[in-house]
C-alpha cells in the first residue's frame, strides 16, 4: 500500500467566489484590485450593485486559478482597507 502524501489547502490552485462589504466611495474598487494585483490574483468577473456613496454596497467578484495561499493574502489585506466593513466571505469554486 502507497502512502501519498497530501499537499496543505494553501497550496489548492482553482478559482473563488470572494464577497465583500465595503462603503460606496471612491478609490475603493482601485485599493482591492491593487492588493489582487499584488497577490497574484486576477479578477474573472465582478459585479457591485447599488449607488449609495458613503453607505455600506456589497461587491462581488469570482477570480481566475490561482493559490489559495495567494488569495488568504489578498483577503488579509483587502480585509484591513478602511472602507472594507466586514470580513471578506470566500468560497472555493470546485471544477469537476
Amino acid at each position: 500500500l502507497a502512502l501519498h502524501a497530501i499537499a496543505p489547502m494553501s497550496a489548492h490552485a482553482g478559482s473563488y467566489y470572494i464577497r465583500l462589504m465595503v462603503l460606496d466611495q471612491p478609490g475603493v474598487l482601485a485599493d482591492i484590485s491593487a492588493v489582487l494585483r499584488d497577490h497574484d490574483v486576477s479578477i474573472e468577473s465582478l459585479i457591485q450593485r447599488g449607488r449609495n456613496p458613503g453607505q455600506a454596497v456589497p461587491i462581488v467578484l469570482t477570480s481566475h486559478d490561482t493559490t489559495e495561499a495567494d488569495m488568504r493574502g489578498a483577503l488579509e489585506r483587502i480585509a484591513a482597507l478602511p472602507a472594507v466593513l466586514e470580513a471578506p466571505r470566500m468560497i472555493r469554486i470546485e471544477r469537476s
